[in-house]
Order: structure tokens, then sequence, then C-alpha cells
């Protein structure tokens, strides 16, 4: 039975998934820190000065007196700007940086992650992942982060400098403010649920137009344009209304900030109103008061948008959260696996010891008993689902296999260090993946030290130079996406070459020339005889001609290995093998009449 990556719940989750990265930016934090203090020191001790203006005038004290006073309001108002400045600049940065720590560690944990996990995630929710997500993050980590800090040194600071010249009118002003932490706690759960949803419809969104644009010869071919345009309009439209339902909650939300800010107002102008009536409070005061209300009017609105941020990027977090959480079926076992430097070259022996093997709970392989010698060639035959695929996939631990079923040069497979165990096979697929590269890069990839030399060398041998050599840029060619300019027979010997290239102890050909025509695969056949000598080689193919002269051929029916032996015996068997190959040589005779 095989294992399939799971939640480790033991991991940390929620906010450690980016605090972790705090101390190693703790300057930033330190000087933003000092940065928001002294902006709002400086900027929220001029109301104060303010109102001393006023009462200066009113008492018709010296114009000097007076000048200095609004020159220091000029000064700190000045260097308020400053550190204003400093405060977005190093919180900023630091949010920046940490989005690009986060997306480095969110794209190598996908890249340990083991095929079973992508068979179960549309390619559309990853980047999701890797993009909407992370900026929510980021925004909740950096703008989030400064204007909750600047919010709450703001009133901290505002209110003490207003209790020290009036408490009685600094009561008033903060009597509705006491409206906030109930509000902020109920629709900051309603926000939070809005922002999850939303983001979960992005990701269907995206998925649908990566499926699209990458099966767009599809669409084209079954004239299905108009069909997934409507689709994808669909989406967009439930995409907009939940954006919508959440504009309608910050539409109360931001408006109640105002509504606390408004009543601030209308108490502090009663009450200084009378103070200063009754000669209880000088107007200066009053002026000073109004001034701080104007100053913190804007951090209390920005509660409700400091909200919206943190729950959308909690919503975020959470869906990274069971990314980096999910525990790679297939890795190295500390001690038990060293480094690849230290591991041994491979001689190339394989011995399966009653392999099973079993995919989402669907057996695959059953009894697998076999041993490959070293240097040996064996190919590999049966219908279509028989399993030949998975065989060779377990060798390069694709997929979890469970101990003492299969060894390496007499070593488990799960005692091979994973690098040392992958840099030494070389595997070409039957649907090879390109990249949006040059086919000198595609055909280097795994082998970034090769010269050009050695690159044409391989590629003449998967008979794909004389191919090469009729592009005017020649190996200098981008290939597009996936290869998308090149045919599936140049895409499939591009693989060949790139398989060579890495020199493998063991060397395996997924039906990798089914989409080659008999000339060319003739080419490759005589020219890859050397490549194979003292090589351990798996070949997979439909084409019983294709492996007619391997060591040993294997026919698997059903997960199981129904037939073994070279290819005069099983010809001799007259079973499912010398029926293939009659066929298929039969075939071959009606086609060139």
């Amino acid at each position: 039975m095989t294992k399939t990556a799971r939640p480790d719940e033991s991991l940390p989750t929620k906010f450690s998934t980016v605090t972790k990265y705090f101390p190693k930016y703790a300057r930033y934090l330190i000087w933003g820190g000092v940065a928001v203090i002294l902006a709002n020191a400086l900027m929220l001790y001029t109301p104060k000065l303010h109102g001393q203006v006023v009462d200066g005038i009113q008492t018709e004290q010296p114009m000097s007196h007076i000048g200095r006073l609004i020159l220091l309001m000029l000064a700190l108002t000045a260097g308020s700007g400053v550190f204003r400045f400093l405060m977005r600049r190093t919180v900023i940065w630091m949010c920046r940086w940490i989005e690009f720590d986060l997306r480095g560690e969110l794209f190598t944990h996908l890249l340990r992650l083991d095929p079973t996990y992508y068979h179960n995630q549309r390619t559309g929710d990853i980047m999701a992942y890797l993009t909407n997500d992370l900026d929510a993050v980021r925004m909740m980590v950096g703008p989030g982060l400064m204007y909750a800090a600047n919010a709450v040194v703001s009133l901290v600071i505002g209110l003490t400098l207003m209790f020290q010249m009036s408490p009685t009118m600094t009561l008033y002003a903060v009597i509705p403010l006491f409206v906030m932490p109930i509000a902020v706690n109920r629709i900051g759960s309603i926000l939070h649920a809005r922002q999850a949803r939303i983001q979960q419809q992005f990701g269907e969104l995206s998925a649908a137009a990566q499926e699209n644009i990458s099966g767009i010869r599809v669409v084209k071919a079954y004239g299905q344009e108009k069909s997934e345009i409507e689709n994808f309009a669909g989406l967009s439209h439930q995409y907009i209304h939940y954006n919508m339902d959440l504009a309608r909650i910050q539409g109360v939300f931001v408006p109640l900030m105002r509504l606390v800010a408004a009543l601030s107002y209308l108490l502090v102008l009663f009450a200084g109103g009378m103070a200063v009536i009754r000669g209880e409070a000088a107007l200066g005061t009053m002026i000073a008061f109004f001034g701080y209300l104007a100053l913190l009017t804007w951090p209390v609105i920005a509660v409700g948008w400091v909200v919206s941020l943190f729950q959308r990027g909690i919503a975020s977090l959470e869906r990274i959260n069971d990314v980096l959480r999910t525990v790679p079926a297939v890795q190295d076992y500390g001690s038990r696996a060293e480094s690849y430097a230290e591991s041994p070259t491979m001689k190339g022996k394989i011995e399966f010891r009653n392999l099973n093997f079993s995919y989402n709970s669907h057996p695959i392989l059953r009894g697998i008993d076999l041993v490959i010698a070293p240097g040996q060639t064996v190919g590999l035959v049966g219908q279509t689902g028989s399993g030949k695929t998975t065989l060779v996939n377990l060798l390069a631990r694709l997929y979890p296999i469970e101990t003492g079923q299969l060894f390496i040069d007499d070593r488990d497979i799960n005692d091979w260090p994973l690098e040392a165990l992958r840099r030494q096979i070389g595997f070409a697929p039957q649907e090879p993946f390109l990249f949006s590269d040059t086919i000198g890069e595609n055909v280097r990839f795994g082998s970034a030290g090769a010269d050009d030399e050695q690159v044409e060398q391989v590629c003449t041998i998967a008979a794909l130079k004389k191919d090469v050599d009729q592009f005017p840029d020649r190996f200098a060619t981008i290939v597009g996406e996936r290869g998308i300019t090149l045919s599936g027979g140049q895409k499939q010997r591009t693989a060949i070459a790139r398989a060579l290239l890495t020199n493998p102890s063991i060397l395996i050909l997924d039906d990798a020339t089914s989409a080659v025509d008999t000339q060319t695969e003739y080419e490759i056949a005589q020219r890859i005889r050397d490549v194979l000598q003292g090589r351990t080689s798996l070949i997979i193919s439909h084409r019983a001609s294709s492996v007619k002269d391997a060591d040993l051929i294997l026919y698997l029916q059903d997960g199981r290995i129904v037939e073994q032996g070279d290819h005069p015996t099983l010809l001799a068997q007259n079973g499912h093998y010398a029926e293939l190959y009659r066929s298929q040589l039969l075939e071959k005779e009606l086609e060139a009449l």
C-alpha cells in the first residue's frame, strides 16, 4: 500500500509562518517602530501648539512668541513627515523581503511534494497560492501591521495629551470609541468568511483560465470556445458577486467608523463649548481638541481597512499553511541516507522482491519478482494500464515504496539519497515536458555543465540534430511553452537527448519514440546501441519490434509479469508477446501493400 501526502498537525500554523522571519529583519521592525512613535509624537504635539497660538493671540502676547510657536509647528510637521517616510520605507521593505522569503519557501516545498499531491490539485489553485494569496499575506504583514501600529500609537499619544489638557473633554471624546471593539469583533468574523470564499473562488477562476490556455488546441478543435467563454463568465460573475458581497460589509464598516469620529466631534463641541462659555476652559484648549480629533479620525477609520487586510491575509495564510503543512510522501530518511557526494556510483542492478503497489487504494502492481543484472537491456510491453510506466516510475521513487520490496545494487531504494538516486537515472517519458527556453537549454536541463559539443553529440544519437540544423537559430531556437513549436516526435527526441546527456547508470525510455516515424526510430535504435552497452536500460514500447533485441523482455498484464524471456524464447512460447508481435508484423506488411 502506498502512503499519500498528508497534513502534519504538529507543524506551526497561522502567524508563525511569517513571524519566524521577524528576527531576520529585526532592524526593520525596530527602526520602523521608532519611526512610527516619533512620526506620531511630533505630529500630535502640533494641536497643542495650535491652541497656544490661539490663546496667545487672545491674550495679545508678543508676535515674536507667537512666531516661534508657528515655526516650531512647521519644524514638528516637517520632522513628522521625515519619520513617516522612514516608517513606510522600513516596514514596506520588510514585508517585501518576507514575501520574497515566503514565496521561496512555498516554491521549494512545492518542488519537494510528490506527484500524488499534484494529481489532486489544479495548477490554477497552486498559481493562486504563489500570487494572490502571497500578495494578501504581504499586505497584512506590511501595510496592515504598519497602519495598525500607527493607529495604536496615535490613539495612545493623542489621548494622553488630550487627557493632560482636559480629562472631561477627553472622556466625551472617547465614549463613542467604545463601540469600535464590538463592531470590529462582529464585522471582522463576517469579513474573514467572505475573504476565504473570495480566495477560493479566485483559485477556481485561475484554474479555468490556465486549463483553457493550456488546452487551447483542444478547445478550438472541438469548437468549444463559446461554451468555455460562458463557463469562464459564470465563474467570473461569481467572483464579482462574492467581492460585491464583501464590499457591502465594508461599506457598512467604514461609515460606521466615520460615524464614531463624527460623534466624538459633536460631544467635544458640546462639552467644550459649554466649558468655554462657563469660563472653565480656554478657547485654545477647545481648538487643540478639534485638532487632535482631526488627526485621530484617520486612525479610527483605518481600523476598518486594517481589519479587512488582516482577515484577507489570515484567509490566504491558512491556504498557504495547508500547503506548507503537507508532508511529502517521498523523502529522505535522515541518517539512513547520506549525501549525494558520499553515495557510490550505481552499477545498475535492480531487484524487485514481491513488490505490490497501489494508488488511491487501487492495486496497480501485484507480486513483481524480478532481478535485472547490471548492464542488461530490458523491454517492457503490454496493454495500456498494465503497470509498465508505474514500474519504472518506482525506480526514481516518484511514489512511496514499502521497505524491502525494491533494491538497487542490493541496497533498499529507501536508503538511497533522493538526489543521488535520481541523478543516476535518465528518464525519457512518452509525453515529455519542455520549458519555454531554447532547444539547447532544454537538452541541458539536468546537466548544466555540459558544453555545446556534448549537446550536439547526444542530439545526433537521438536523431534530433538534423532537425535542429534546419532551424535558423539552431540550438538557440526558443521552443515556446511546453515546446509548442516542436512536433511530437521532435519533443520526444529532445527528451531522449536530455536523458542521454546525464550519462545515467540506469536509462529509462518510456515509449519515448511513439510519435517518431519508423525510419527515424530505426536510426535512433541503431545509434543508441553503443550508449546502452554496459548500462542498465529499461525500454517501454507498444511496438514489439522496438524491444525484440533486448536481453530480457517482460510482458505485463493487470500489474503482473505474465511472460518473460528473450525474443526467440517468447515467440516459441506462442503467448501474449508472440500474438502481439505477429499482429503488428501483419499490420506493417498490410501498410506496405
